[in-house]
Order: C-alpha cells, then structure tokens, then sequence
C-alpha cells in the first residue's frame, strides 16, 4: 500500500471519543499527536495535549482495544468503561495492528506528520517494529518523543512492566500511608499514574518550546518510580538530610500540630493550625483558651513534641458538636476546618459548582452521554 491508500483506509476507521472544548484558547491547536499509549499514566497526558486543542490520534488493538474500555463496572456502555473515558476525551481513536506491516506503515506515516509522539510499551519492544525514537527521528527529525514506563528506558529494572499499585509500593508511598501502626494503604486515587502524567505532559510542552529554538525534536524518557519519588517531597528530604524514615501515621502531619483529622457529634473534619497564631484562634474557637497558655503548647515545635496530649484535648472537644458547626466556627478564624466529604458532596461543593467543574457531552460512537469533570485551569 503507498501513503495515499495508508491514510485513506486510516480516515475511515477513524473514531472521535467524546469531545469538549474545555479552553476559549487553544494554544496546541496546531500540534499534532501520535498517542500510542494505554492504560492511565500517559493517556491522561494526551488527554491534557487534546484539552488544549492539540490532534490526538489513539492507536489502538483491533481486537481489544485499550483494555480499560473493559476496566469495570462500573461501565457506560458495553465496550466503554468509566475508567476508559477518565483519560481519553477529545482524541480520535482508530484501531491499527502495529505488529503488521500494515500497521507499521500506517504508524509510520502518522509519525511523520506528528509533532509528538507518546508511548508507555515496555523499553525497547517498538524497536523491532521501527517505531522507537532512533527508527521515526530518521523520517521526522523534530519529533517530540515521550516515553513513559514503569522504571525508565536504562538501568537494572527497565525491563520490568509496572503499574500504580506496584510504583506506590515499591516508591515508599503505600509505606507511609494508611493509620499508624497498621497494614500500608494504597491511595484511594492512581496518584503515581497521574503525577507521571503530568511530567511527561509537562516535559513535552518544555521540549515544543526548546524546538523552536533548536528545531528538532528529543526523546523524553519518564520513570513511575523516579516520580513517586520525587513526590515524596518532604517526606524524602527528612530522611536525606536528617535521617528520619517516615511510619503511617493516619491523617495527621509529621512536623505541624495539630494538622490532622477528628471525629465530631456525627462526622470528621480535618483541622490545620499552622502556625501559632492560628493556634490561639483555635484555643479560643472551641472554648479552650487555656490551651493557647499551657507552657506545652506554646510553639510548634513543643505542640509537636506534646502531640499525645493536646490531640487527647482536641479529640474529646471535637467530638462534642457536629461537623458543620465545626466548620461555620472556623470561618470565623485564622486556621482551617474542613468536612471529610464523600464524592458526590465533594462534586457538589458549593465552590465546584459555581466554578461548573462537571460537565457532559454525547458520544456519537456509542450513543451515550459521558460526565466527567473538566481541566481545573481556566485560558
């Protein structure tokens, strides 16, 4: 088959997953990208390329598909899973078998018409095919490719498949997380997956800006593990410079007290008292001025110190009224309350929706209609 015939059979098979226009301003719309990717890390960075108008082409099996489409319940419609249309709005998806010379002609020649290309395949399994970074830099050489993987295209593990669950174990994350004392507790939303996402998503918009200085394209290569553990954030940095491994420790905050959750008459809430200041409006909130006074409490660092007692003090007040007393009280003062929600009262925040953060369209493909809720950021 040449190009014309490829591209002609391609645009038949080709089907729009359901779109939105979720910015006035589009500033990819002319950025064209090749998503080879399945799963969640790296289709929800494609998905970001798509909100911000860019052309998203989907690779997927002819057979299965992107096997999230049967991650469920719950399900849409048979073949189109919740999971599936978390991470795959506004891209236009068609079914090409890239093991097949077909196929690899078909990838091929879209490759060389993208701008980038995003894959999250086990390191160096496209190169037999012709479809790793070295084979399409020869046809495209300002291609922008990303690859995303469980431990980075080098090294002693790279050859190893991985998923959130085993990243957030292996990263430390399932280490610190869950009540203290007990079993580790997987994070009830794949944050390793997403924050991946999010480098890779963001390492290629700093790659587009490098190539119009240098015009030509690089290979990104975004490790899971490297991500959990750059997130880690302080919880690394207190054991890289003074040696402290972290523990579970429920809701409650190594270094700021009180920074943790309390059960109320019917409910929890979480309290943050950063500060000292916040922590004599605390004391005065809930009617315990002589909190703020007690030599034990008087700074951060003794309430740290003195955690046992003074969450003793708070656990016995907070229980005696309900949670949205809590939470007017605190509107009054320098610290926060907040109400631990359940996700339909979290969707229907106030705040959510005046800011209309839901929103729905059709599905033509499939006759349905998809909700889900839009990028946070306004353009």
């Amino acid at each position: 088959m040449n190009h014309r015939s490829i591209l002609s059979t391609f645009k038949n098979t080709v089907k729009v997953l359901a779109q939105y226009r979720c910015f006035s301003m589009l500033p990819l719309d002319d950025i064209k990208v090749l998503d080879l990717s399945r799963v969640l890390a790296a289709p929800y960075a494609t998905m970001n390329f798509s909100d911000l108008g860019a052309e998203v082409i989907k690779i997927e099996h002819p057979i299965t598909g992107d096997e999230t489409r049967k991650w469920g319940p719950p399900f849409i419609s048979p073949n189109l899973s919740n999971y599936f249309c978390c991470c795959n709005r506004n891209k236009k998806s068609v079914a090409v078998d890239f093991t097949s010379s077909d196929g690899i002609k078909i990838v091929k020649t879209l490759a060389e018409r993208s701008d980038v290309v995003v894959e999250n395949l086990k390191p160096g399994s496209l190169k037999k095919y012709g479809l790793d970074y070295h084979s399409l830099k020869e046809i495209n050489p300002k291609l922008i490719y990303a690859s995303l993987s469980g431990y980075g295209q080098e090294g002693p593990y790279s050859k190893y498949g991985a998923y959130d669950l085993t990243i957030a174990a292996e990263g430390g994350l399932m280490g610190i997380t869950g009540p203290e004392g007990g079993e580790p507790v997987r994070v009830g939303v794949a944050i390793t997956d997403v924050c991946s996402g999010l480098y890779l998503y963001s390492s290629v918009l700093a790659a587009l800006y490098q190539r119009t200085k240098t015009g030509v394209g690089q290979h990104i290569d975004v490790s899971m593990l490297l991500t959990q553990l750059s997130v880690l954030v302080n919880i690394s940095s207190n054991y890289l410079n003074s040696g402290i491994i972290a523990k579970p420790r429920g809701s409650s905050h190594p270094s700021i007290v009180p920074y943790q959750g309390f059960k109320t008459a019917n409910g929890y809430v979480v309290v943050a008292a950063n500060n000292d200041f916040q922590f004599r409006d605390l004391a005065e909130a809930v009617g315990w001025p002589w909190l703020a006074s007690n030599p034990m409490f008087a700074t951060n660092e003794l309430r740290v110190e003195n955690r046992s007692e003074l969450v003793k003090h708070l656990t016995e007040r907070f229980q005696e009224e309900p949670t949205d007393y809590w939470v007017e009280k605190s509107k009054h003062y320098s610290f926060a309350v907040s109400p631990v929600n359940d996700i339909k009262e979290a969707l229907e925040h106030p705040q959510a929706t005046f800011s209309n953060i839901t929103k729905q369209v059709h599905n033509t493909n499939d006759n349905v209609d998809v909700s889900f809720c839009r990028p946070p950021c306004k353009i």
